[in-house]
């Protein structure tokens, strides 16, 4: 939720890195106020690298009737190729593109509701943005979008604007000003070096005028050291009665990403208590109708960092950048442990770890982890306790040197069989957090017996046959074992081409930390399996941890019942409501 821990001149040359991927990226986006036609779509390119792109689409229903199934159709103009799509499936002729819902997404709200899919585009030359887009033979809006980014555009706005953000230099009204130069109106003018604050007293307030009555679905809140602890989101379509879309009473300051459901002209933060003994300040005031994606640059990283997959869809991409960016997202393996962990806490973990293990013997299972994501939205991970090709279980000395010039071997079998499945959580549209051949270090699965020479083969082999597939939805994550073993995982380490997350089992000291840091070129860190949860007050700031099943809570020589009410009584561990709205992404 927030990154207070770091230095604001991080902070700041953070945001400028930002920059060009921010502008570059900006949303053909048509208003969805004032307008005759029955819908609107935003049309975004997430990532362009010269000969293809990545684009996000967004239906938004403007109509006083929901949609109950959709298709939507535009026109591909130049040498435009779609490659893959997911969240829908497609039709071409010629040059006319149909896309029409999947299961999930089938039903679009009156009055703004939204639906979304996304999909990979060749392209030699331009890559021009659609003008006219029909949803069930409805023209959507009637205004020309920008023009399509390219990687070479240079930037020219402040760094903290995101495109969409409906408050920027809207007139700004506030309670109190600390001083002349700390007034409401440098709250949004998308400058990170200016900022409001409040006089020292409760309550205050701030709010900005959007001009007209919009859809509000995310507001960001961008604090200073001084914060507010606890607060309240209003909407107000006239400036005097006002309805709350979210309240809290602990915030911890930081920059706060809030999800509301809401609509008005106006938009309010209304303190009650102050989390210092100064007012409140804030850097920034953002609102938007729909809530911004993180979004990766022209030249395929996601923030700082490139996937391993140039072709990784947005799903894929925003969840690296989400991981890179956040510290203690919480997460649990087996979905019933984690209804456990809410019935002990109250709390739901923000991932969920699944495992292909019985996929190779026939108890194939995807529709139900797509189910759990549709009825959840959290964060979907799997291992594979890969049963050995050969016979016997994932830990059996198979005497196994992988065949990799045998396609009818029953290992190509299995990679093949797995990487379908990856694909089919793909087209549902689930980001997959994929953790093959784990503990690559402990000597102790048949794919480690080999050596690191012949498990980094094999590594690579799998991460080929889902290139070959058209898989571009999963964040690959390598696996060891950080500290206690007779070989260092480095030496296992399959190359930055092939890894996105680097991460350790069971965490046992803060030097796990430092050995992962110095592994692969600035990859982002996490804790794959372990036996208890991570404690934000002492523990360092892994990205993620996930707790390994609760059958062996009990023989971990820990009371994981304890530390897991212990981790999630700490505002800083994010758990699964927490998260933005993958859907979007």
């Amino acid at each position: 939720m927030n990154d207070r821990g770091r230095p604001a001149g991080l902070r700041l040359a953070g945001l400028v890195a930002a920059l060009a991927a921010l502008l570059s990226t900006a949303p053909a986006i048509l208003p969805v106020y004032g307008a005759a036609s029955p819908c609107q779509v935003r049309y975004q390119i997430t990532n362009d690298w010269g000969s293809g792109a990545t684009v996000e689409v967004t239906i938004v229903n403007t109509g006083a009737t929901a949609v109950d199934g959709w298709t939507l159709t535009w026109t591909l103009a130049g040498s435009q190729t779609i490659a893959d799509m997911w969240g829908a499936t497609y039709k071409r002729s010629g040059v006319d593109v149909s896309a029409t819902n999947v299961s999930y997404n089938a039903a679009i709200p009156a009055g703004g509701g939204s639906a979304g899919f996304g999909f990979n585009l060749g392209y030699s030359g331009s890559n021009p943005v659609p003008t006219v887009f029909a949803l069930n033979g409805e023209t959507c809006g009637d205004s020309s979008p920008p023009s399509s980014p390219t990687p070479s555009q240079t930037p020219t706005a402040s760094p903290t604007v995101r495109p969409g953000n409906l408050a920027l230099n809207r007139p700004a009204a506030s309670s109190s000003n600390e001083s002349g130069a700390l007034t409401a109106a440098a709250a949004v003018d998308g400058d990170p070096g200016t900022r409001w604050s409040s006089a020292y007293g409760d309550p205050q307030w701030i709010q900005v005028d959007l001009g007209a009555s919009y859809v509000i679905s995310h507001v960001t809140l961008r604090w200073e050291a001084a914060y507010g602890r606890s607060y309240r989101v209003q909407t107000s379509d006239d400036g005097v009665t006002w309805t709350s879309v979210y309240s809290t009473t602990s915030g911890d300051g930081g920059n706060d990403e809030l999800t509301v459901s809401g609509s008005g002209r106006y938009v309010r933060m209304s303190g009650t208590a102050r989390g210092t003994s100064w007012g409140y300040s804030l850097y920034e005031f953002e609102v938007y109708s729909i809530a911004p994606s993180p979004s990766p640059s022209p030249t395929g990283t996601a923030c700082g960092q490139s996937p391993a997959d140039p072709g990784a869809n947005s799903k894929a991409r925003n969840l690296l950048c989400y991981l890179r960016t956040h510290a203690y997202v919480s997460g649990q393996t087996d979905a019933p442990d984690a209804d456990k962990v809410k019935s002990l806490t109250g709390r739901y973990p923000a991932i969920v770890a699944f495992d292909f293990m019985e996929y190779t013997r026939g108890g194939v299972q995807t529709q139900s982890v797509v189910d759990w994501y549709n009825s959840h939205h959290g964060i979907v991970a799997f291992q594979w306790h890969w049963y050995c090709p050969r016979g016997g279980n994932y830990a059996a000395d198979c005497d196994f040197v992988p065949d990799l010039g045998n396609l009818s071997s029953k290992l190509y079998q299995d990679i093949d069989l797995v990487v379908r499945e990856l694909k089919k959580l793909g087209d549902a549209g689930i980001p997959v957090l994929f953790r093959p051949l784990h503990e690559s270090n402990n000597n102790y699965m048949w794919w480690t017996k080999k050596g690191a020479d012949a498990y980094k083969q094999l590594w690579r082999l799998i991460y080929q046959r889902a290139q070959l597939a058209g898989v571009h939805n999963v964040v690959w994550v390598f696996n060891g074992m950080a500290s206690g073993q007779s070989t260092p995982m480095s030496s296992w380490y399959p190359g930055d081409s092939y890894v996105d997350l680097v991460t350790s089992d069971y965490f046992q000291s803060s030097g796990d930390y430092s050995t992962l840091k110095a592994i692969g070129n600035g990859k982002t860190l996490g804790v794959a399996e372990t036996f208890s949860p991570l404690n934000p007050s002492s523990d360092p700031a892994w990205p993620y941890f996930v707790v390994w099943a609760s059958r062996d809570w009990a023989g971990s020589g820990k009371d994981v019942q304890g530390l897991w009410k212990t981790a999630m009584a700490n505002p800083r561990t994010i758990s699964i409501d927490q998260l933005p709205d993958m859907t979007r992404w």
